[in-house]
C-alpha cells in the first residue's frame, strides 16, 4: 500500500512540469523597461543591459506567480504566438516575476515601447530539439 501511494504521489508531483510542457496558456501582455524604478537586474539575478534589449539580444520575459507553479522556471525559453504586435511573437527566455495571475510582462527598451500593444497571447514551454521558425519580423 505504501508503495502505491508513493508511486500516486511521485506522479503528481511531476505533473505540472509536463502539464506546463505540452501546454499553451492564454495569458494577458504587458511591457516593462531596463532601468528606473524596475531597476536593472531580474528576479533571477540577470543584469539587464538596454543596449542587449535594443538589439533583441535579451529577449527576456516576466511571468506570473501562478505560471511558475504550472511549471515555468527561470532560463525556460517559450514560444508566444497569436500577440498583436508581431515582432513580439516568437522565442522569450523567463528571467524574471511578477505578482499578477495569468500574465507576461516583455522587457522592452524605450525606443521600442511605443510599437509595443498590450494584447491576449499564447505561451508554452518550448520543447527540446524544436525548431522554432523567426516568427512575426524584427524586434
Amino acid at each position: 500500500m505504501k508503495k502505491i501511494l508513493f508511486a500516486i504521489l511521485a506522479l503528481l508531483s511531476i505533473c505540472p512540469i509536463a502539464w506546463a510542457q505540452s501546454s499553451e496558456f492564454d495569458v494577458k501582455s504587458t511591457m516593462y523597461y531596463a532601468g528606473g524604478k524596475f531597476g536593472s537586474r531580474t528576479a533571477s539575478g540577470s543584469r539587464i543591459e538596454p543596449a542587449k534589449v535594443l538589439s533583441g539580444e535579451h529577449r527576456w520575459v516576466a511571468l506570473s506567480l501562478d505560471l511558475y507553479r504550472a511549471g515555468f522556471n527561470f532560463g525556460d525559453t517559450i514560444v508566444v504566438t497569436e500577440h498583436k504586435t508581431p515582432w513580439v511573437n516568437g522565442l522569450w527566455v523567463v528571467k524574471d516575476k511578477m505578482a499578477s495571475s495569468r500574465k507576461i510582462d516583455f522587457l522592452v527598451h524605450r525606443q521600442k515601447g511605443r510599437t509595443f500593444r498590450n494584447s491576449p497571447c499564447k505561451i508554452r514551454k518550448k520543447l527540446p530539439g524544436e525548431d522554432i521558425p523567426t516568427m512575426g519580423g524584427e524586434y
